[in-house]
């Protein structure tokens, strides 16, 4: 499901259009959290440089993983408001599958 800034769904009509796509090198790692005041998984997206392309997910779960293709689910932060909003990221991975051999 995809979800707007504010975290509500799409409307179905929506759908039909494609989504802005992010590229960066992608994690998934447990960290400690000022926020939540306990280590939590977090996924990100960050440029060469280190910053984030688009705000942490955190709480994340992986929902499902297959051929290169995840979804994760968790929650952003906002850093002013601190309001925090379910989002549900679709990642590819590039170079998958890592050129393992069976």
């Amino acid at each position: 499901m995809l979800f707007e800034d504010g975290g509500r769904p799409l409307a179905r009509h929506r759908l039909a259009f494609p989504q802005r796509e992010y590229t960066g090198a992608f994690s998934f790692e447990e960290v400690p959290s000022s926020e939540f005041k306990r280590t939590v998984a977090t996924a990100r997206l960050q440029a060469p440089n280190g910053e984030d392309v688009v705000p942490p997910l955190y709480e994340a779960k992986l929902l499902w993983f297959k051929d290169g293709e995840a979804r994760i689910s968790g929650l952003e932060v906002d850093s002013i408001t601190r309001r925090r909003t379910a989002q549900c990221w679709n990642v590819k991975l590039a170079g998958y599958p890592l050129g393992l051999k069976q």
